[in-house]
């Protein structure tokens, strides 16, 4: 028999060495069998204690995480009761606003308040919320309970607005929650539900804190049921609040965290298989209890219990229990085979032995240059962890040289405050019992420069299986770590943005069934997911009309693959109806058939209401603009601008011609024009509406009025700075006729002398003005001699040109301060107003009284003369109101016409 190898070629066999490498083996396997035994008992009492230490750091971080929230809702409590009253939606979105969510409590959707309020109260309820300010506030999700818990307050609003006036009573395991928190008076956690505000991302839990009046707890069921205030909750996303906390025993234990239901089951929220999280689907099928090192724990959180179920991983089992013996046994069966095969070795020649050290140096130095030439981090440790050797690659990713780092802990040289301690302790846990473990860590290189190392950590053990050591292998990850945080901020910014866009999203099978829709769809159609997912379609909430279109447009998708802006009417289960403008795009396999649409659906109601009214409003401008009546400018600097063609035809130009002109041409002169501008831009500018009646020129020179009103323009960008707009309305006609007006009711129509109306205004005037500033003033009363002669002989015709030169002889003898009015017939009354002194009105009415006496030549040739009779008053000597003057200069007249006396006298003293 001939054996050889690699080094030494073949080689006879010696029957001594074969005796003495036999019975070398059997002492070998004996003293092998007796060690395997002693070290499984002591590697099974090892392997419990990890499991024991792992499972309990796991629930004190699980119990942690649950009950961090209910210091944010007992922060927000004590608000409450420091601020009563004044608690508002304000107040509590600043104080969520000033807590930092994300990092005080992870998971945490937001913070809100629940009231209580019975379903016959609802109405009045939910209309005296939308009195404070919120008219947008609706009850929604509501069930037959006769109590409701309506949420009134949910911040930050963008991430809750769909769960803001939802009934949280209405869900079975929310109200059971919300009733053991009013009867127990602590905060209460409800079993798993899903989220309105996430219900696509998996399970969640509600976590509630009652709120009593006076901010006191009464001490009894019944005392807190009667003196409830509300109720603070904080949704918990579960696969956010869990997030990492299985890491560190990770490569450790199987682990499965499960929450108690109503119906007394138990809810897998979490389970990890060989370092790998399990989902949903796979959490439901998968259990331990077949686990040979399974142990179970149930603790109670917030009034909620957990089972937390753990079993050593089949590479730790292997390691910690099966390799412990197996590593021992079968280390006893090599040494004893090296040993046998070193007797035979020695016995079969020191030569052949000499040439397979030399080939098992070479193949280390070999290992040991691939190992200083590779790109990672490699070190090895002595058994207490100190480092003993490293690689070019250390000091590349680090920056320590050999001679910095020989002696050191890694755990020391590397340490960050940054460095997760639960992920650090694993790995010592692991090395601890020599075994080999895998983890992420984030490190500080020799600059002070942090940086993301995969690392995994293999034992290493001498030819006996003794631990010798470990080889410590590390991947600089930091650019990898970097990508996947920005594909995690980028996928949780999609998936809010998804579920919060200020549109609809949604996806539609072959049929036009829903296969998905986001938050805000499922709030416009007023329905859950599980109600419309493979159940209804869009078309289901459309008015008939739409319907014909979606029944025409939706084949028509399929085949072409794009709609963009189709319009529908469309109302939800609530009620609440809109307009909303569709567009989609179709997804198709390989084989080109139809899969699903993706398609967004926008409110529009408003715009198009906007756009109907901005039609409407465009007729309506486009009529007024080009009414024949009013003439419309825009001014720009005040040159005209736009003009309609009534502006044209108003002042005479051709079409056109008024474009760029400066609005002063149109006046009568600068003064105008200054005059104007001055009273009416400070008037527009503060949003004012300015109104005249001005006289205006035309192209012709003729001048009209005008009824002239303007406004500034809103300047919606800086090209509008400085427009206004100007109305006219050519009132020439106008003014004239009331020129008529005022003349036929203030003037005598025979003479054109003030009349009796007129006379009592400018009486009035008179006595205010004497009033004010102290002066006298006389009032004649005058009535003819001979006139009735004049019309009995000469006709009344004659008369009426007596009249007219009498009031022409009246008019010429008077200052432009008095007046003379006819009375009717042949009575007349003179105002001197104002006289220095009554003796001083006496000489004025002499001289009127001898202009009357004088002939007057009639048109048929005759002449005719007549006298008058005169009653002179005096203010205030006489009188102080005009029937007072009046009735003095009546008598007076009457008095010298009887003593038949044409002159006045003035009365002395």
């Amino acid at each position: 028999m001939r054996i050889g190898d690699a080094y030494t070629g073949p080689e006879m066999a010696s029957p001594a060495a074969w005796v003495a490498a036999a019975a070398v083996l059997s002492i070998g396997l004996a003293l092998t069998a007796g060690a395997v035994l002693w070290q499984q008992r002591q590697a099974s009492t090892e392997a419990h204690v990890q499991q024991q230490h792992q499972m309990e750091r796991l629930q004190d971080d699980v119990v942690k995480r649950l009950t961090t929230p209910v210091y944010g809702l007992r922060g927000a409590r004590g608000a409450m009761a420091a601020l009563p009253g004044r608690f508002g939606r304000e107040a509590f979105d600043a104080y969520v606003e000033s807590r930092d969510l994300a990092q005080e409590f992870p998971g945490v959707r937001g913070f809100g308040f629940i009231e209580r309020v019975a379903r016959t109260d609802l109405d009045a309820f939910v209309a005296a919320h939308q009195r404070e300010g919120t008219t947008e506030f609706r009850v929604h999700g509501s069930g037959q309970d006769p109590t409701l818990y309506v949420v009134t307050q949910i911040s930050p609003f963008s991430h809750n607005f769909s769960a803001w006036g939802i009934d949280s009573g209405a869900n079975p395991i929310g109200r059971e929650a919300i009733e053991q928190a009013i009867d127990s008076g602590e905060p209460t956690l409800s079993s798993a539900t899903r989220l309105v505000q996430d219900p696509l991302k998996g399970p969640g839990l509600l976590l509630f804190l009652p709120v009593y009046r006076q901010g006191q707890d009464p001490g009894s069921p019944t005392l807190r049921r009667a003196s409830l205030q509300g109720l603070l909750y904080a949704p918990l996303v579960v696969n956010d609040l869990l997030r990492g906390v299985a890491e560190p025993a990770s490569s450790l234990l199987d682990l499965k965290l499960s929450v108690r239901m109503p119906d007394s089951d138990f809810l897998p929220l979490l389970a990890t298989r060989r370092g790998k999280t399990l989902t949903p689907q796979e959490m439901a099928d998968d259990t331990l209890e077949d686990a040979q090192t399974v142990e179970t724990s149930h603790f109670t959180v917030s009034g909620r219990e957990f089972r937390l179920d753990a079993a050593l991983t089949h590479d730790a089992t292997v390691r910690l229990l099966g390799l412990s013996g197996a590593g021992l046994e079968l280390g006893g069966a090599l040494l004893s085979l090296l040993l046998a095969a070193t007797v035979y070795l020695l016995a079969a020649g020191r030569s052949r032995a000499e040439r397979m050290a030399r080939g098992m140096t070479a193949d280390l130095a070999r290992l040991a240059m691939v190992a200083s030439h590779t790109t990672n981090a490699v070190m090895i440790t002595d058994p207490e962890l100190r480092i003993t050797w490293v690689n070019e690659g250390f000091t590349r990713i680090c920056g320590y040289a050999s001679a910095e780092a020989l002696g050191q802990l890694p755990s020391e040289l590397l340490h960050s405050e940054l460095t997760h301690a639960d992920t650090v302790e694993g790995l010592r846990q692991a090395m601890s019992v020599g075994m080999g473990a895998h983890a992420e860590l984030l490190k500080r290189a020799k600059d002070g420069r942090d940086y993301w190392a995969e690392v995994e950590i293999q034992p290493l053990h001498d030819g006996g299986g003794g631990l010798t050591g470990f080889m410590i292998i590390e991947s600089d990850i930091t650019a990898r770590k970097a990508l996947q945080a920005q594909a995690d901020e980028a996928r949780q910014s999609l998936q809010d943005l998804y579920d919060n866009a200020p549109c609809a999203y949604y996806a539609l099978d072959s049929h036009g069934r829903f296969l998905q829709i986001n938050a805000l769809g499922l709030k416009w159609l007023g329905c859950t997911a599980d109600e419309l997912i493979a159940r209804a379609s869009p078309r289901d909430f459309f008015s008939p009309e739409s319907q014909t279109l979606f029944d025409d447009a939706f084949p028509r998708f399929k085949r072409e693959g794009r709609v963009s802006a189709l319009e529908f009417d469309m109302k939800g289960r609530h009620g609440e109806a809109r307009r909303v403008s569709l567009s989609a795009t179709a997804i198709y396999a390989a084989d080109g058939s139809y899969l699903r649409s993706r398609s967004v659906m926008f409110d529009i109601s408003e715009t198009h209401r906007i756009r109907q009214q901005l039609h409407q409003l465009t007729l309506d401008q486009e009529a007024m603009l080009e009414s024949d009546l009013i003439g419309i400018a825009k001014l720009r600097d005040r040159r005209i601008s736009w003009r309609n063609h009534a502006l044209e035809r108003m002042f005479g130009f051709a079409e056109g011609e008024l474009l760029g002109v400066p609005v002063r041409q149109l006046y009568l002169d600068a003064a105008a024009y200054e005059t104007l501008g001055a009273l009416a831009y400070p008037q527009m500018r503060a949003g004012g509406r300015f109104r005249t009646q001005q006289q205006m020129r035309r192209k012709d020179g003729t001048l009209i009025w005008v009824d002239i009103g303007g406004i500034e323009l809103p300047a919606a960008s800086g090209d509008r700075e400085g427009e206004s707009m100007w109305m006219m309305v050519d009132i020439t006609q106008q003014k004239a006729h009331e020129a008529r007006l005022e003349q036929a009711a203030l003037h005598d129509a025979l003479t054109g002398l003030p009349n009796r109306m007129l006379l009592a205004d400018r009486l009035k005037q008179a006595i205010h003005s004497a009033e004010r500033n102290g002066h006298v003033f006389a009032l004649a009363y005058l009535d003819l001699n001979g006139f009735k002669q004049v019309n009995d002989n000469h006709g009344h015709d004659a008369g009426d040109e007596v009249l007219k030169a009498v009031s022409a002889r009246l008019q010429a003898g008077l200052r432009a301060s008095d007046t003379v009015a006819r009375l009717g017939g042949d009575e007349f009354v003179v105002l001197l107003s104002p006289t220095p002194a009554p003796a001083e009105a006496e000489p004025v009415l002499n001289r009127l009284l001898d202009a009357l006496s004088q002939p007057i030549t009639l048109a048929s040739g005759a002449q005719v003369a007549v006298g008058s009779s005169l009653g002179l008053a005096h203010y205030p000597v006489d009188g102080r109101t005009p029937d007072e003057l009046m009735r003095h200069a009546d008598e007076e007249m009457f008095a010298n016409k009887r003593a038949g006396r044409m002159r006045t006298t003035t009365r002395r003293g």
